[in-house]
Formats: structure tokens, sequence, C-alpha cells
């Protein structure tokens, strides 16, 4: 095991110190930085930040969005045992304002504040051998990397409280379920302030090396506005072999190939859109349709699909890459979320409510112990989630013999007035398998039956009858509260502007509810 986020930067420099750890677009072509190269940056922003006053387990702020500097600024972070409180750019100013008074820092980086590159411009002189020697040898493990903020799509965003050896463990659990060499090269799209591509992007390539190029790090030069464009242009020119993302880029990546041929443009597939490499495409932040993987699955580009949430550092399940005799994907192993990762327990309680114990499990809410009690009981962590256990059968070991579908959240329970219980998520799942149906969310709670909010596709024509029928029949095996529902059509697509949708591509249940239900 490492002694560190560091430590693990230097071994993975010292195997692989002329190799490409990250490329950078500049004027339509690329430079590539060698890990050695990082690992001096990383070193000399460290010096810097100790004659800065800088000391173990102070904090840092940084609100600039995902770039080399970033990164450079996480791990010199790492290397003298200060805290990395990165926050989210796209966060509004009041909500920036409140995280960085409750954290108390020693230094805050950004647009605002100190601009990371105009640090590594006066960082200029790297510590010497002894220095680099004491950083790495450090035993951090238990001590706190990273305070990460929750989505807040529940309630108001927390500061997680994530070790070293919280990252660490479950990276490599990830890179067991999910296999990654120094030979990748990965197009990052994800936020680092985030537990997602903190840990599946950012740690998961230092364990595994390869190369790592960012599509925001390279919008300010980019000749279009469109997040889309500017992955399409980096992916021609990087040709990745893992992305990762959240369901809304999958949705809007299939739009815009429909979009493409109703135009009568020619089609390109999907796999040279991303460059003809990408060999593992993941997802997760929210649940993904299984139309989604299908359309995805069709070109040989299966989307594997994890679930996790920033209190257990965050990945809990995976599906797991494995192919079968003829070198193809299994597609049994994409049901669902997947069994466990490497070191993490899973319980259900008589509700069906998922805990989870592990490495990953998070020390704590930052100043908020009484938080910390209600989610954490004898090192389990209650996940706020439903959920169900299933055989899995491409499980190869005996450990490993279940994989598990999310129910949805315990608060989106939903109570009809005869007193029945439901997790509107298994409904709106098995609706969504309707040609025309392009998002649904499921109210009943003070409702005799349950209400069927649906968001359908630009080209449905289905008449709300035969709708109607439809959902009803792939209900009959329902039990009978559930199998007859009311439909409401909403007038409006469901968008991260208009607010009914997340950024991570889950729908704003609340919101939904809350405007069409009544």
């Amino acid at each position: 095991m490492f002694r560190s986020l560091y430590d693990a930067l230097g071994q993975t420099a010292n195997e692989l110190a002329g190799q490409d750890a990250w490329i950078v677009l500049q004027n339509g072509s690329t430079r590539s930085i060698r890990w050695s190269e990082l690992r001096q940056h990383v070193d000399r922003l460290a010096r810097w930040l100790v004659s800065n006053g800088v000391k173990s387990q102070d904090r840092v702020v940084n609100t600039e969005p995902n770039s080399f500097r970033w990164a450079t600024l996480d791990l010199a972070c790492a290397a003298i045992g200060a805290i990395h409180a990165p926050i989210d750019p796209r966060w509004t100013d009041l909500q920036t304002a409140n995280a960085i008074e409750s954290l108390e820092p020693r230094a805050v980086f950004g647009v605002h504040h100190i601009p990371i590159a105009t640090a590594l411009e006066q960082a200029t002189v790297l510590p010497d051998a002894w220095q680099t020697s004491q950083w790495q040898d450090a035993v951090r493990t238990d001590q706190t990397a990273n305070i990460l903020w929750t989505s807040g799509t529940s309630t108001h965003p927390k500061g997680v409280m994530l070790s070293h050896g919280n990252l660490l463990s479950n990276a490599i659990a990830k890179l067991d379920a999910m296999p990654q060499s120094a030979s990748d090269v990965r197009l990052n799209l994800l936020p680092f302030a985030h537990a997602y591509a903190r840990t599946c992007e950012l740690t998961a390539w230092l364990l595994s090396g390869g190369a790592m190029a960012c599509v925001s790090s390279h919008q300010a030069n980019s000749t279009s506005n469109s997040p889309t464009l500017a992955l399409a242009e980096l992916a021609q020119i990087v040709r990745p072999t893992l992305i990762n993302a959240v369901p809304s880029a999958y949705q809007h990546w299939l739009q815009l190939a429909d979009a493409q041929r109703s135009h009568g443009q020619k089609a390109r597939t999907l796999k040279s859109f991303f460059g003809s490499r990408v060999r593992q495409f993941a997802s997760g932040g929210a649940a993904i349709a299984e139309s989604i993987r299908q359309r995805f699955a069709e070109e040989s580009l299966p989307i594997f699909q994890g679930y996790g949430l920033t209190e257990a550092s965050p990945v809990v399940c995976s599906n797991r890459a494995q192919c079968n005799r003829n070198g193809a994907i299994s597609p049994e192993i994409l049901q669902g979320v997947g069994p466990p990762v490497q070191g993490v327990e899973v319980r259900l309680d008589h509700q069906g409510r998922l805990s989870v114990r592990g490495p990953g499990v998070m020390q704590g809410y930052w100043r908020d112990e009484r938080a910390t009690q209600e989610r954490i009981c004898d090192g389990w962590l209650d996940t706020g989630d439903i959920a169900s256990m299933h055989l899995d059968p491409s499980a190869r070991t005996s450990d490993a013999t279940r994989t598990i579908r999310i129910a949805g959240r315990a608060d989106d329970v939903q109570v009809l007035s005869n007193g029945y219980k439901f997790a509107p998520l298994e409904l709106e799942r098995k609706i969504e398998q309707i040609e025309s149906v392009a998002q649904c969310v499921v109210v009943g709670t003070d409702r005799r039956q349950p209400l069927a909010i649906l968001c359908l596709k630009p080209d449905a024509n289905t008449e709300e009858s035969e709708l109607l029928t439809q959902i009803h029949r792939i209900l009959a095996h329902e039990p009978e509260h559930l199998r007859t529902v009311q439909i409401l059509l909403s007038p409006q697509d469901w968008t991260i502007q208009n607010g009914l949708r997340h950024w991570k591509g889950g729908v704003n249940r609340a919101e939904i509810a809350r405007k069409f239900a009544h």
C-alpha cells in the first residue's frame, strides 16, 4: 500500500519517467508533459507552499477548473500533508464564499485569489533530495488529503473529509474492477472537485500511469464555445482509450448523432466520434437509462456503470471489465451497478436500505460531528439508498456472487393514500423502456394511484392513450396498487438550465414533482 498520494506519484514517476503523463492542447497541436517533468513541477510548488507558510493539515482552497495546474496543486498539497479543498467553479459566489469561510484556509487559489499559474511561475526552486525523500517516506494514510463537497442533490452540500488511505484504497479497488495501464490515454470531462473524477480519473491515473488530457483545460483556446465540439476536437487529436462521463453526456452524444442522421449528414459512428480507440466507457453520478447503454453496445461500445457516494470515496460497486472466450464483453456483466468492489462490504436492512463498510468510508463531515454520527455507526456508512441484491452470473469467486441494483433514495419512497409504499426508480426504469419516452418521474405520495410524469423524445408522436396502454402492459406484473397509473406529459424538456435536471444527469425529482404533480 502506498504511504500517501505523493508516494504514489514518486513510484509512478520513477517507473514511467520518460513517458507522457499529461497532454496539453496548444494552437491545434499537442504538447506532452512527461512523468519526470510532472514530479518536478509538483516538487517546486510544494516547496513554494512551505515557503509561504502552508503547513501539514492546513487547508488549501482551489476554485479553478480542471487543468494540469489543478493536478499539480493537488499533489503538492499531498507532498507536504496539506489538505486540498477544491470547490466546483460552477458554484455561485455565495456558495463559494460560505465554503471558504467554513474551511478557514491558509491559502486560496482561483481567478479572484492567487492564480495557480502565478504560483507555478514563482516556484522556480527544486527542494533538495533529502526534502523530497522526507515527503515520500511520510506515512499519511490516516491524514486528511481532501475535503470534497457533496453534490447537494438531496441536501445542502457538506464537506467530506477523505484521507490518503481512503482515496488510494478506493482507486485500487476501481482498477481491480476495470483494469487500466500505462498505455492508456484518458480524456477527462468530469470536475476533479467531485469524488467521481477525483478517484476514477485523477487517482486511478496516478496509480496506473498513462496520459491525461482535459477538455475543460483547453476550452478557453477553442474556436467553439460548445463542450461537445470541444470534446470532438480533442478526441480526434489525442484519440483516448478511456472516458468517464455522467448519463446526461451520453444522452447528449446520442442526440447529436441522431440529429446528424435526421439532417442527412454523413453519419459518423460513435467510435469514430471519440477517436476510434476508446476501449472503456464508464458512467456514474446518476442512474443511466438502459436504452442509452443499449445504443452504445450496438456499436460495440459497452458502458460500464458504477455506484457510489462521496462519503465512500466514492466507489461502492462497479461492473467488472471481463471478456468472454471470443474476447467480446460479456453482456451479463453490465446488469445493475455490479458487485461491491474490492474491500467493500454491503448489507441491507429489512426495508432494503443499503449500508457499506470498507477502507473508503470517510473520516467524517467537516466540522459536523452530529451529521457524521448520524451517517456512520460501528464503521457502517448509511448510504440513504434503497437497493436489492441479485445473483451475478459473471462472478468468478464465491465472494462476489451478487450484484447490486439501486432502487432509489430512501427519501424518494412514495406513500399512496391507501398506505402502500413503493420506490419509484424501478417503475421509472420500466416505463423508460417505451421508445418514445426520454425520461420518467413517478410520484405517489398522498395520491390514490401513482402518477407518471413523462418527458417525451423530440420526435415522439405516440398518442396519450397508446402511451397509457403501453405503460399498463409493462406494469402488468407489478403489485395491484402499482399496475394502474395516471400519466402527465411534460410541456418542456428537462434540462440543467431550467432546474429539472442535475449536472450529473439525474432528474431533479423534487422540482419536477413541485412543478407538475398538482
